[in-house]
């Protein structure tokens, strides 16, 4: 088992030579401390990956493939926007969050030339690719063609950067092609806000890449979340809210007031504080940027729940998706799960390809799988598949679709293909807590069972408002203690995922099964019963399809935990 701290990154799964790599095309390109490798799609700097929403990663593309000139505006908003009549806002808000992504390098690589374009200052050269396949071997050019080894690089680096834009603006080209979903459009529209610039209130000035970068990254993880709109702009009744701040140092650390008003009527109905101790951790912003998102996010559900809950409201359909993504998240019994359930169904009878609506539906029948709210078992995996699939054919960037499409793999008995399925997740929406938690539980069932607390303190961290989001991550705490043999802080940790949410299934069976390892015969019995109780189908056949691993190191563990479930009175089928 591995002890090392471990990074998203390290769970990249080996895979056969590409394309590029059979005729001798780098897979990945380096320029200042960064790395860009195109068979992962992903951003790396030392080593560790950094999440790119759409539109920025393809800008990254171009500017890759176009180093050191200067890129009209024009050009670049054909090339984003192909066949889409786009303000120069749209290309600002861009470049704004790819210079966020790129922390304090940002402004430095990449330079405004006012009224004109920009410029990507960075010498672009070959990288090596992790699990890379050996080079092949290289085929003479005819004498007298043959190029120095430092041109021929540069022209091989040009050519694979030329082919990535190419490919990426012909994809664009495809995608906006295409209507966007109704659904999806008109609950973007809803919740859309304005970011206005944040006004640096301290003495002495906060960093510049806090003043600069701070907007830029919570925007950037705003659009990683579906149903999400940002727009910059001064006009702030561009969007039904606007988001405006104030940063200010404090000592060695420095301070964030946030708040939303409605630009209807000005008034204020979101505010939040926010700190960190350490102004030039390069995280600052990121960090800041996850709390915030997490925190008018729940602001939002909170608002649409009291708006439908008005005496004779009549519900939209959109209403029945936010409804619907209402009751899955706060699930407490098998009816809440049945009704959200319903709800999307109904929305999809609207629109059949809202992804909100097909993601929702595909939680809804991933829940039921589970059980973890009293579902009886599914008859089979074929719809929850199909659900999953048209989800991700239609956003395959979008973080729900992976943790669903994960989750069927799970329950296909292969952890190993969930996995990094969850990674993406994380990746490309890293302000959603289940995201960290799913995550986390993959690395159990793959034996890496040490790695997975930075990965629940990131969700307690960001989800430390919602009982369910801390009881889930205690709980899965108490999962990573059991694994480890550490029983005292298994039992702990589960009882206070209890103290959170009072009628959490799971953390009484293990429980009612520490209990009985234990010899505790009346506290195993009495947990036990409250666990059926709140869970009446569970079985120990069903806790082994529910985690499933092909790991020694966890073979053991769940094969412990049943011993005790069975000892506790779970039956078997």
């Amino acid at each position: 088992m591995n002890d090392e701290p471990s990074t998203v990154h390290d769970l990249a799964v080996p895979r056969s030579a590409s394309p590029r790599a059979r005729v001798g095309i780098p897979a990945a390109v380096r320029f200042a401390d960064f790395e860009f490798d195109f068979e992962r799609d992903q951003l790396r700097r030392n080593g560790l990956p950094i999440p790119l929403s759409p539109k920025p990663g393809a800008l990254l593309r171009y500017f890759l493939a176009n180093p050191q000139r200067l890129i009209p505006k024009a050009e670049l908003m054909s090339s984003l926007w192909a066949g889409v009549v786009v303000t120069d806002d749209s290309l600002v808000q861009c470049v704004g969050e790819l210079r966020s992504r790129l922390g304090d390098q940002g402004s430095k690589l990449i330079i405004t030339a006012p009224r004109r374009g920009y410029v990507f200052e960075a010498d672009v050269g070959p990288a090596a690719v992790i699990g890379a396949p050996d080079a092949p071997h290289e085929i003479d050019a005819p004498v007298g063609a043959k190029a120095s080894p430092s041109r021929r690089g540069r022209q091989v680096v040009a050519a694979t950067l030329a082919l990535a834009a190419t490919l990426t603006a012909g994809a664009l080209l495809y995608a906006v092609s295409a209507q966007p979903p109704n659904l999806d459009e008109e609950l973007a529209r809803r919740n859309a806000i304005v970011l206005l610039p944040f006004k640096d209130v301290g003495e002495p000035p906060a960093p510049a890449v806090v003043r600069n970068g701070l907007v830029d990254e919570i925007a950037a993880q705003f659009s990683e979340r579906q149903g999400a709109r940002i727009l910059r702009s001064a006009d702030d009744q561009a969007a039904p809210y606007a988001m405006s701040g104030r940063i200010a140092t404090q000592g060695n650390g420095v301070a964030f007031d946030a708040q939303l008003t409605s630009t209807s009527d000005g008034k204020m109905i979101w505010s939040d504080h926010f700190e960190s101790p350490d102004a030039t951790d390069p995280r600052v912003n990121f960090d800041i940027a996850l709390r915030v998102v997490s925190s008018v996010r729940a602001r939002q559900r909170e608002m649409h729940r009291a708006n439908v809950s008005r005496p004779g409201y009549r519900m939209n359909t959109g209403d029945l998706v936010l409804s619907g993504w209402d009751d899955i998240d706060g699930r407490q019994t098998a009816e809440d799960v049945r009704r959200g359930r319903s709800r999307f169904e109904e929305a999809l009878r609207v629109d059949p390809s809202s992804v909100i609506a097909l993601t929702g539906l595909g939680a809804a029948l991933m829940a039921e799988r589970f059980g973890n709210s009293g579902e009886p078992t599914p008859a089979d995996l074929a719809e929850s598949e199909r659900v999953a699939e048209r989800a991700l054919a239609i956003d395959p960037n979008n973080s729900v679709s992976l943790i669903n499409w994960g989750n069927v793999q799970l329950f296909r008995g292969h952890p190993d293909l969930a996995l990094p399925m969850y990674e993406r997740a994380v990746q490309r929406a890293p302000s959603n807590p289940n995201t960290h938690l799913r995550y986390a539980n993959a690395l159990m069932l793959m034996g890496r069972t040490a790695d997975m607390q930075s990965s629940i303190d990131q969700a307690l961290r960001i989800g430390h408002r919602d009982p369910r989001i801390v009881a889930a991550a205690y709980y899965t705490g108490a999962q990573a203690a059991f694994a480890l043999g550490d029983d005292t802080r298994a039992y702990a940790l589960a009882r206070r995922s209890l103290a959170e949410r009072p009628n959490y299934g799971p953390a009484y069976g293990m429980l009612a099964s520490i209990d009985a390892l234990h010899g505790r015969t009346d506290e195993a019995a009495m947990n036990m019963a409250e666990h059926r109780r709140l869970m009446p189908y569970n079985t120990i056949a069903r806790h082994i399809t529910n985690n499933p691993s092909g790991a020694d190191s966890y073979m053991a563990s769940r094969s412990r935990m049943c011993e005790g479930l069975r000892t506790a009175g779970l039956p078997e089928r």
